[in-house]
């Protein structure tokens, strides 16, 4: 038993660096849609010195003009030159920033055959922060999880490549929303549970699972995206995306898309929890019975189904909470409030992705009675206890 389990733990790990130099691979891949840069330009970290207030004109709690700046250069080729740099407000508080005296920015610096000439400053330097971040996490999952945090790790790496270099320049480019994020649904899932799990029969009853649930999402979906008139207009930047286009997406296959795509990570997690569950009722009952076997599962689906279903609609209503109050606020009465787009499709988001929740769980059980228990339709009955 001990041999096959350091076998199976060594197979774990060289899958884990197989799939990490993929990830490599894949981010040194071409998206088809470059970066744009000013010519004679590159983006850098920067040091406030001094701030000059002047040229901004306060409207309400917001201000429009310009913060007139002084900045040392930290990175790159002009690191410690000092230069003049400006920051543009618009009077809008969801992307303006402020600045002041010590605060480090990411900035587009300009540049002649003399040297740097100007700065643009883009926004607060955050990279620092958000990596250290990553690496807690990173190393918090290795030490916790030993191989299953690493292939935790590693798929949420795959997750970031995946959606970025392959799903968003395929939706770029025209093809179908919806069966291509079905396929990118069915790739990442099958990475994360055989990273997760290793290649067992709990990592493959976990995959069919979450898959059966996440097609039941999809369909549940298009039905009410339908009978709610719900077409994808209200997403976020969805008018530049039509105008940079031409017109040729169809968002309302894409809000379709992201609706599912949204929900399957709850799916996952659900179906990891039923047939795990199931493996270690099996290890330590291994006379249980393929029906005796299903009950249990359903027992774990219906322990958990509550909590993820409350889970799904406060983290929703916590995204949402600022518009919440603002129209408690305003006294917008209920009846308002639910017909409207935005908010309707963050009901069929949160209640689509419900009802894909209580389908998983028997599902994942089911497969569980099949695959963890085959060719055994009712094993010898357990031994009472004295």
């Amino acid at each position: 038993m001990d041999v096959q389990i350091r076998r199976d733990r060594r197979r774990n790990w060289i899958f884990c660096i197989v799939v990490g130099l993929l990830c490599i691979a894949l981010g040194l891949l071409p998206t088809g849609y470059p970066e744009r840069m000013p010519a004679n330009s590159t983006r850098e970290r920067v040091r406030v010195l001094s701030v000059n207030d002047d040229f901004l004109a306060p409207l309400g709690i917001v201000y429009s003009g310009v913060q007139a700046l002084r900045v040392r250069i930290l990175s790159g080729e002009w690191a410690g030159h000092e230069l003049d740099a400006s920051n543009a407000l618009n009077a809008d508080l969801e992307k303006d920033k402020l600045f002041a005296v010590g605060d480090e920015g990411l900035a587009i610096i300009h540049a002649d055959e003399d040297g740097p000439t100007q700065a643009t400053l883009v926004d607060h330097y955050r990279l620092g922060s958000e990596g250290l971040l990553f690496g807690l996490f990173g190393l918090l999952l290795i030490l916790f999880g030993g191989v299953a945090g690493a292939g935790a790790l590693v798929s949420l790496v795959a997750s970031v490549m995946i959606v970025w270099k392959l799903l968003i320049p395929a939706l770029l480019d025209g093809r179908s929303p919806v069966p291509v994020a079905l396929g990118v649904v069915l790739l990442l899932t099958a990475l994360i549970m055989f990273l997760v799990a290793g290649f067992t029969r709990k990592a493959l009853c976990a995959l069919t699972g979450s898959l059966l649930g996440t097609f039941v999402t999809c369909l549940l979906a298009a039905a009410f995206g339908a009978l709610l008139r719900l077409d994808g207009t209200n997403l976020p930047y969805v008018v530049p995306l039509l105008s940079q286009s031409a017109m040729q997406l169809d968002v309302s296959q894409i809000f379709l898309a992201m609706v599912f795509i949204a929900n399957s990570g709850s799916l996952m997690d659900l179906a990891m929890d039923v047939s795990a569950s199931c493996q270690e009722v099996i290890a330590h009952h291994p006379g249980i019975s393929r029906r005796a076997l299903i009950r249990s599962g359903f027992a774990v689906g219906r322990s958990v189904i509550g909590t993820m279903t409350t889970t799904l609609m406060l983290a929703y209503s916590g995204s949402y909470l600022s518009m919440l109050m603002y129209f408690m606020g305003q006294g917008t009465p209920v009846v308002d409030i639910l017909n409207y787009k935005f908010v309707a499709c963050e009901v069929l988001t949160t209640l689509v992705g419900s009802f894909g929740l209580v389908t998983v769980a028997p599902f994942t059980a089911l497969m569980a009675g099949v695959m963890m228990r085959r060719g055994e339709a009712e094993a010898a009955p357990r031994p009472e206890s004295a």
